[in-house]
């Protein structure tokens, strides 16, 4: 009889395990498409056909060539206007973080950043060096809006993003859980089995 209790509570013990209880969200291999308009005006800047997207990122003519790409987790979206400023969102696992680069001295004009991927449910700021940003998410579309300021030349400003997204992977911890219920499973099945418990074999 006690051999069965412990075998129940190992077994249950088990599917707690096998459940995964804790996950990280996971942006890699979803497909984010993105868009950079200045002022409002209607142009989006992260589509290569515009003529402003450099090698080296996802929405380049030599990688993916298109302001819709899957995420590979780096430099996803590039832009760059010589003379004047550089623009770069780069995605990791679980957010993204948007750089602006004045070149020259002078003016920037307002920025509207728009972001579009079906696994993203969720959007905190994590840090911003950009004066005023606001930002806002609905249904799976982020919106970062960002007015306009005078910046130095060679100034730097970012703002760094957490997303929650309905793509996830089981915590690395939470393997090892499972291997260790099995274990336990398999021990209790023995033990079962030497104390005659076992299923009946046919005669």
């Amino acid at each position: 009889m006690r051999a069965k209790c412990a075998f129940s509570i190992g077994f249950l013990g088990l599917l707690g395990l096998v459940l995964p209880a804790s996950a990280r969200a996971d942006l890699v291999g979803t497909t984010v498409t993105g868009s950079l308009d200045f002022d409002a005006d209607g142009l989006n800047f992260y589509n290569p056909a515009m003529g402003f997207v450099p090698a080296g990122f996802q929405n380049s003519a030599g990688a993916q060539n298109s302001n819709t790409v899957v995420i590979v987790g780096g430099n996803e979206f590039g832009f760059t206007d010589p003379g004047n400023n550089t623009d770069v969102t780069s995605f990791s696992r679980t957010g993204f973080t948007f750089t602006d680069t004045s070149i020259t001295a002078g003016p920037n004009l307002n920025i509207i950043l728009t972001l579009t991927d079906p696994a993203f449910t969720g959007v905190s700021l994590i840090s911003s060096t950009f004066p005023g940003l606001t930002f806002a998410i609905s249904g799976d579309q982020i919106t970062v809006n960002i007015p306009g300021l005078n910046a130095s030349a060679g100034e730097v400003f970012t703002a760094s993003f957490n997303v929650t997204s309905t793509s996830s992977v089981p915590e690395p911890s939470t393997y090892g859980l499972v291997l260790i219920g099995f274990g336990f499973l398999a021990f209790m099945m023995a033990v079962r089995n030497r104390l005659g418990l076992g299923v009946p074999r046919a005669s």
